[in-house]
C-alpha cells in the first residue's frame, strides 16, 4: 500500500503571476529573527554548560549564521520575574550575549525589567534598569537593535485590581477590565523610558510587546474598545522614540489535547491563512488568523506608517509534539514570514523558550559535546531568507483546482523570488503543476531550491533539507541551485505535495 502522502491524486494545475506594477513593502534584513527568555544570562541555565549565548559557542554561532537569523530577542514573561543581569554589578551575561551577536552576526532586541511587585520588589528599579542600559549603551550598542521594557503588561495578572495586589504603579481603574489598566501603565512605561533614554541618549525602544487578543484587554473609547497595541502605537509616535511597535500572536493558542495530526491539520489549514474572524478547529482549540489579527491590532499602526514586529510568536503555546517540532513547522514558518512580510511587518521573532516542541534551535542529542541543531523550522526560515531579497511584490494566483497552496514574491530590478508552498498532505496529497508568469522586463532565466521532507512529503517527519542540504551547527550551509528548462508561456515546475519551491527569477537583456 502506498502512504497517504504519496498517493496517486492527479496534479493540479496553478498559475502564479508576478505583477510588476504594484511594489509592496521592502522586507529588512533582519526580518526573521528568535526570542529567548532572561534565563540563558546565566550560566547554567536548562542544563547549559556555561553560558549558552557566548562569542565562542561555535556550533550556536554557525547555526544562526547558516539559517539567516539577524535578530535575537531576549525577553519573555521571566524578564519581569528575575532579578535583572547586571543589576548586582555582574555584566558577563550580557557581555557574552552582544559577544555572541557581534560573532553571529545580529542585533538585539533586550528586555528591561518592568513589573515591580509590591511583595519582593526590585528595590530602586529605576536606577537598575537605567544602570544595564547605561552599560550596553557604552559598550555594546552597534548591536543593539532596541530596549524593550516589560513583557505582556496588558494580561489581567500584571495588575493591581480588587483583592489582587501587585505592582502598585500599573492597576485597573475598572477592577476585572484588563484595558483600564493602560493609563497607568503607558505612565509607568514613559517614566521607566525617561530613566533609560538619560542613561542611554539616542538609545532606540520598541514596545509595548503586548500578549493579549481579546476586547477585554482594549482601552475604552467613544465607540469601542481600541487595541492596547493601537493605542500606545499612536500616543508614542509623536516622541519619535520607538523603532518598533510590537506584539505577540500564538496562532494556535493552548493547544490542549490536540494530536499532532490534528495540529499539522491546523497549521497547514487555509484558515489560518486568510480566516477573518476567530475560529474553533479539532479538538476544541481556538485560533487566531493572521487577517483577523492584521486588521483588529496592527492595521492602524501600519496606516500611520510606524513599523510592527512580532517579536514573541509561534503555532501554539508550548507546542504540540510530532508538530511543531515536525516538518509541518517548516511549511507553517516559511508561509508565516511571507504572509507578514507582505503585510509590511518589520520582522518575526520565533520565541525559543528552552526547550519546548516550539523551538528553531535545540541541543544536539549527539554525544558530541555541547552542540546545537535546528528542528524543521529552521529550514522554513532558512527558505525565507534565501528568497526575500527586495520588495514584496503581489501575485495573482489561478487555482481553479482549489489546491491549498499559497505564493508570494519578493524582487528587485532584475530578480524575483517567488516561493510556492503546496500545505496538501495525507488522503488530500496533490502535486501542483506551477507555471509562473514572470515580469515583463527581459528574458528570464530560473533556478529553483525546494524545502522537502526526508523522505519526501510527509508534514510529520522530523528532518528536512533545502536546496538539497541540511543545516548543522558544524559547517556551512551548502545547499545549491538548480537551473529550470525555459518554458512557454512562463516558467514551469512542479511542486510535490508538502513541499515548498523558492524559485530565483533573473531577467536579462
Amino acid at each position: 500500500m502506498r502512504p497517504a502522502f504519496l498517493s496517486g491524486v492527479a496534479p493540479m494545475r496553478v498559475t502564479v503571476r508576478i505583477d510588476a506594477e504594484s511594489p509592496g513593502p521592502a522586507v529588512p534584513d533582519d526580518f526573521a529573527g528568535l526570542g529567548f527568555e532572561r534565563g540563558p544570562l546565566n550560566p547554567g541555565n536548562h542544563g547549559v554548560a556555561g553560558y549558552l549565548f557566548r562569542p565562542d559557542n561555535d556550533s550556536l554561532v554557525t547555526l544562526f549564521r547558516n539559517l539567516g537569523l539577524r535578530n535575537l530577542r531576549l525577553g519573555g514573561g521571566s524578564v519581569d520575574n528575575m532579578f535583572p543581569a547586571g543589576a548586582d554589578g555582574d555584566f558577563t551575561g550580557i557581555d557574552n550575549l552582544f559577544g555572541f551577536a557581534r560573532a553571529a552576526g545580529v542585533r538585539i532586541i533586550y528586555t528591561l525589567r518592568m513589573h515591580n511587585p509590591s511583595t519582593n520588589p526590585i528595590r530602586d528599579l529605576e536606577s537598575v534598569d537605567a544602570q544595564v542600559a547605561g552599560h550596553i549603551w557604552r559598550h555594546h550598542r552597534d548591536n543593539l537593535a532596541s530596549f524593550a521594557i516589560g513583557n505582556e503588561p496588558d494580561w489581567h495578572a500584571f495588575h493591581t485590581y480588587a483583592g489582587h495586589p501587585n505592582d502598585p504603579a500599573i492597576y485597573e481603574e475598572i477592577s476585572g477590565v484588563p484595558g483600564s489598566a493602560y493609563s497607568s501603565y503607558l505612565a509607568r512605561w514613559r517614566t521607566l523610558a525617561a530613566v533609560v533614554t538619560n542613561a542611554a541618549p539616542g538609545a532606540p525602544l520598541s514596545g509595548p510587546d503586548t500578549g493579549a487578543y481579546g476586547p477585554i484587554t482594549w482601552t475604552p473609547s467613544p465607540d469601542a474598545g481600541v487595541a492596547w497595541t493601537q493605542r500606545f502605537a499612536g500616543d508614542e509616535r509623536a516622541g519619535g522614540r520607538i523603532t518598533d511597535v510590537t506584539q505577540h500572536l500564538y496562532v494556535g493558542g493552548d493547544p490542549g489535547k490536540t494530536t499532532a495530526a490534528q495540529a499539522i491539520s491546523n497549521m497547514l489549514s487555509a484558515e489560518w491563512v486568510n480566516g477573518t474572524e476567530v475560529g474553533t478547529q479539532p479538538a476544541q482549540t481556538t485560533y487566531t488568523p493572521y487577517p483577523w489579527f492584521f486588521s483588529s491590532h496592527l492595521a492602524a499602526v501600519a496606516a500611520a506608517g510606524q513599523p510592527y514586529r512580532l517579536t514573541e510568536s509561534n503555532d501554539y503555546l508550548g507546542g504540540v509534539p510530532g508538530a511543531s517540532n515536525a516538518f509541518a513547522s517548516a511549511l507553517w514558518a516559511l508561509d508565516y514570514l511571507h504572509w507578514w512580510a507582505a503585510h509590511g511587518a518589520a520582522g518575526v521573532n520565533f520565541h525559543n523558550k528552552q526547550w519546548l516542541y516550539t523551538d528553531t534551535i535545540v541541543p544536539d542529542p549527539a554525544p558530541n559535546g555541547a552542540r546545537y541543531m535546528t528542528t524543521p523550522k529552521g529550514y522554513g526560515i532558512k527558505a525565507f531568507n534565501q528568497g526575500s531579497a527586495g520588495q514584496c511584490r503581489p501575485v495573482a494566483i489561478d487555482n481553479a483546482d482549489g489546491v491549498n497552496l499559497t505564493a508570494y514574491c519578493v524582487g528587485a530590478a532584475s530578480e524575483d523570488y517567488v516561493t510556492v508552498i503546496n500545505k496538501t498532505h495525507g488522503a488530500q496529497a496533490a502535486d501542483a503543476d506551477v507555471t509562473i508568469i514572470p515580469r515583463g522586463v527581459g528574458r528570464p532565466s530560473a533556478q529553483l531550491m525546494t524545502l522537502t521532507s526526508e523522505p519526501p512529503g510527509d508534514p510529520a517527519q522530523a528532518s528536512a533539507t533545502f536546496g538539497g542540504a541540511t543545516i548543522t551547527g558544524d559547517t556551512t550551509w551548502n545547499g545549491t541551485w538548480t537551473a529550470l528548462a525555459e518554458s512557454r508561456p512562463g516558467i514551469g515546475l512542479s511542486v510535490k505535495a508538502a513541499t515548498a519551491a523558492v524559485v530565483r527569477i533573473r531577467y536579462q537583456g
